[in-house]
């Protein structure tokens, strides 16, 4: 079996389609990420909650299919004058992810492809035998991988199109694969005497011997596996079709570690895929996010009632202190002319003396005092009254007497005789049988 490639394969660029189908979309990826930073759909104050990435791709499940082309190269089989069918090969898997945040998701991925080469001899070696005239050779490979994924658009997370996402990838898978070759090859020999060789261009054939040519037609089949772990590295452009759907276009070049000479040295992929994302669906979302509005307009429904209900209690108490108020400056307003009807009458201060006496008592002469410190320089107008027991002359002495002590007390207290005026004495006359007809009254004029 050769190992070793001695002309070079139909790769990826040798094909016109496939070099165009690069163009387009390595242009499509250009323009639409442009398109997602310049769009602007016109959002303006509070609206319900739109596809955004932090609410679709934050702890998130979603699992896609994936379906394509493969290319492999540096492959040992040598290809000549293949078919074209042959230069593509088809690719389909699946996988599961779980996108942690916005900008990162893990998962695990499966990959079926494989590759066909072929040989075509339009001119024949004659010179060597066996002559090998048709050859086949088929690999199928499964392709299991552990990745990681990192969204190139979060690079501008305030975008408007959060609609498109750019995701490169990378990750440790292994690949199992399973070819086998065909090949048809036509053999003529001779015997003669007794020895066989191939009959080739330039055989000699002796007349003197007998000779046997023989033409056989033999095919082979061998089968050969290899598994061989790779190093994946990919680019997935991704549109969101609504909140559950998301398409996407996806390159990938898978680098097989331990070749063997037999392991292609990478895997080329172009893919379309279809994502299902695991979120809520549209409607659920504005239900929920209603009945969060309806929610908080209730709280504060509840809440203005309240203040409103507080708002009262504090009016009916002002105003319960306003009475209060109005109350207390009514009865201020009473004590007021209370007090200029009581300044209206004259000031004045009885001196209450004992049964049958003339004399001062010590509290008596104290009250006195006081009386006279607050109407000092004032004039004063002295009555000396007596009670009715006794007679009449003896009860007229007896207030002339007590008149004389009251006005002698005062003049200590610093009164003139001129501010001491009218003195009178009246004895009984004024009728007063007890206690009240026994004392000096003093009014301030």
């Amino acid at each position: 079996m050769k190992k070793r490639r001695i002309n070079p394969l139909n790769l990826l660029f040798r094909c016109r389609w496939a070099r165009m189908g690069l163009c387009v979309v390595f242009s499509a990826i250009v323009a639409i990420g442009a398109h997602a930073q310049t769009q602007n759909d016109g959002e303006s104050g509070i609206l319900p909650p739109r596809d955004r990435n932090s609410e679709l791709r934050t702890s998130t499940w979603s699992i896609y299919a994936q379906g394509g082309l493969s290319w492999a190269t540096s492959v040992w089989y040598q290809e000549l004058d293949a078919k074209r069918v042959y230069t593509l090969s088809p690719a389909v898997g699946c996988g599961v992810d779980f996108t942690i945040r916005p900008w990162v998701r893990v998962g695990v991925e499966y990959l079926w492809s494989n590759h066909c080469l072929e040989q075509r001899f339009f001119a024949l070696d004659a010179m060597t035998m066996p002559l090998k005239t048709y050859g086949n050779y088929k690999v199928n490979y499964h392709n299991a991988k552990l990745g990681a994924g990192f969204n190139m658009m979060e690079l501008w997370p305030q975008r408007r199109a959060q609609w498109l996402n750019i995701w490169a990838g990378t990750g440790f898978g292994y690949s199992f694969g399973s070819g086998n070759e065909y090949g048809m090859f036509f053999s003529n020999t001779q015997t003669q005497n007794g020895v066989t060789t191939p009959l080739t261009d330039g055989s000699i054939v002796l007349d003197d011997s007998e000779i046997t040519i023989t033409g056989n037609v033999r095919t082979t089949n061998r089968h050969e596996v290899f598994n061989t772990p790779f190093v994946p590295a990919s680019l997935h452009v991704e549109a969101d079709l609504n909140r559950r759907f998301t398409v996407g276009l996806k390159g990938e070049v898978d680098w097989l570690l331990n070749r063997q000479n037999i392991a292609p040295k990478c895997l080329i992929y172009a893919m379309a895929t279809l994502r299902y994302n695991f979120v809520q669906s549209s409607t659920r979302v504005q239900r929920n996010y209603y009945e969060g509005v309806k929610k908080a307009l209730r709280e504060e429904l509840e809440a203005a009632k309240a203040k409103a209900e507080s708002e009262k209690q504090k009016r009916l108490q002002m105003e319960e202190q306003n009475g209060i108020l109005l109350q207390q400056l009514s009865d201020c307003e009473k004590n007021r002319e209370s007090e200029a009807s009581v300044e209206q009458q004259p000031l004045s201060h009885f001196v209450q003396f004992e049964h049958n006496s003339s004399f001062l008592s010590p509290s008596e002469r104290d009250r006195l005092k006081e009386f006279a410190l607050n109407v000092t320089g004032l004039k004063l107008s002295i009555l000396a009254e007596a009670s009715t027991p006794g007679t009449e002359e003896y009860n007229q002495m007896l207030s002339e007497k007590r008149l004389e002590r009251v006005v002698k007390a005062l003049i200590e207290e610093g009164f003139t005789e001129e501010n001491l005026h009218p003195q009178i004495a009246i004895g009984e006359k004024n009728g007063k049988p007890a206690a009240e007809g026994r004392r000096v009254t003093i009014t301030v004029e």
